[in-house]
């Protein structure tokens, strides 16, 4: 005889997973997080090399 699938209870609490809902923010891939972090550090490269003569 075959045994019945029991379901388990919820177990979430009425907590939302952070994938359940949708916000309207922007979405960046990880292509887009690397390019940026890539231009913050050649910025602040730039600026440790040329901020005194700039900035006195």
């Amino acid at each position: 005889m075959a045994r019945e699938k029991t379901t388990l209870p919820p177990t979430g609490a009425g907590l939302m997973r952070f994938f359940d809902e949708d916000t309207k923010a922007i979405k960046v891939g990880p292509k887009g997080v690397i390019a940026l972090a890539l231009i913050l550090i050649a910025a602040e490269v730039l600026l440790y090399a040329f901020g005194p003569q700039i900035f006195g």
